[in-house]
């Protein structure tokens, strides 16, 4: 219950909102999230507008200091997707959101503006609720994955009991019941593991240094291969990819990149799983890319939500929560993530860690 409520909360302050806001990180400038009153007024679709660096929103124009630990009040010109520009009042309010130091920005066409001091009332509630919504997730997210495992460990371990001390008495169907409360309970036991590492990258803090990238996802494939030596894979890893990162976390990221590159290239006879690094609009983009089943693009939007799946369970088996991760570790480090693919034709997954020196994190 207490998730539907933080959820539902959310939605109605943040995404479900008619005031137009969005967020954007406090050392980074990076877009972290936007609403569907914003996206209406600047004339965006929500990917668009997350790949945006925030001085396209005014033209290059000043837009205060993003970075700022205090309340900021501007009027500013700002830029719509078809060129076309308004005089906007900003109210911008510090606070942190999944874990990350950001400013939450109100947006008024100047043309409908209310009153200074509403808005700026407006501003420090929402932002002051938002937080509250997103710490009662985590608070969910930590209670859910201890009260649930007791429980879990019963299920698991009474069905195994029966199977050992009366599996003789059963026919066929009993066991196969018994069978499948097992795999059942292991399976929400991984569940709660993936949510409660999904929760950790929130808060963890971020320790910066020189990370080979290479290496790493050299050492991902060898584990990968020993995990599974009957498959045939080869992996084409760039060498001397480096890049500023907390190692722990970036370790984690390309396990769940090239771990899922794994899974869904498992039906392709002859699978390859790269891993390189491209220079993208001036900054450094790295990529895992393999030529297993793919996805449709028209649902990439929904790609790094929780428990989002684009193919089913009996196909390919996964808890719907590592992308999330990914898209967590790389919000951490200042970057972005996205994907392209095609059904069939495999997926590429790249992303940056834009901003990783200037990135601090609150105690």
């Amino acid at each position: 219950m207490a998730l539907r409520e933080s959820d539902a909360g959310y939605r109605e302050l943040f995404e479900e909102n008619p005031q137009p806001m969005w967020v954007c990180h406090r050392e980074s400038r990076r877009l972290l999230a936007v609403n569907e009153a914003a996206l209406r007024l600047y004339g965006y679709r929500r990917e668009q507008f997350l790949e945006l660096a925030l001085e396209q929103l005014s033209g290059g124009e000043p837009m205060g200091d993003p970075g700022a630990s205090q309340d900021q009040q501007l009027r500013c010109r700002q830029l719509k997707k078809d060129g076309s520009s308004f005089e906007a009042q900003l109210v911008c309010h510090p606070c942190r959101f999944q874990g990350e130091r950001v400013q939450l920005a109100l947006v008024r066409d100047e043309g409908g503006a209310q009153q200074e001091a509403q808005l700026r009332y407006r501003v420090l509630q929402q932002g002051s609720l938002l937080e509250a919504a997103q710490r009662e997730l985590e608070t969910f997210s930590y209670s859910v994955s201890h009260d649930l495992r007791a429980p879990l460990r019963h299920i698991d371990g009474f069905s195994r009991a029966l199977m050992d001390d009366y599996g003789t008495l059963l026919d066929g169907q009993g066991k196969e019941y018994l069978t499948r409360i097992c795999q059942a309970a292991e399976k929400m036991s991984q569940l709660i593991d993936a949510m409660q590492q999904l929760s950790r990258v929130g808060r963890t803090e971020l320790s910066l240094e020189k990370v080979d990238l290479s290496v790493k996802a050299q050492v991902i494939s060898l584990e990968l291969k020993r995990r599974e030596p009957e498959r045939r894979v080869d992996f084409a890893i760039e060498e001397g990819v480096k890049g500023e990162a907390d190692a722990k976390l970036v370790r984690q990221l390309l396990e769940i990149l090239m771990g899922n590159a794994w899974k869904f290239s498992s039906k392709t006879p002859s699978a390859v799983i790269s891993f390189g690094s491209v220079e993208l609009q001036g900054e450094t983009a790295y990529f895992v890319r393999d030529n297993g089943a793919g996805f449709d693009m028209a649902y990439a939007e929904k790609l790094f939500s929780v428990f989002h799946r684009l193919h089913r369970a009996d196909e390919f088996e996964g808890s719907g929560v590592g992308l999330a991760i990914a898209q967590r570790i790389v919000a951490r480090h200042g970057g972005r993530i996205w994907a392209e693919s095609a059904p069939g034709a495999g997926a590429t997954f790249y992303f940056t860690l834009k901003g990783e020196k200037q990135l601090t994190i609150d105690n």
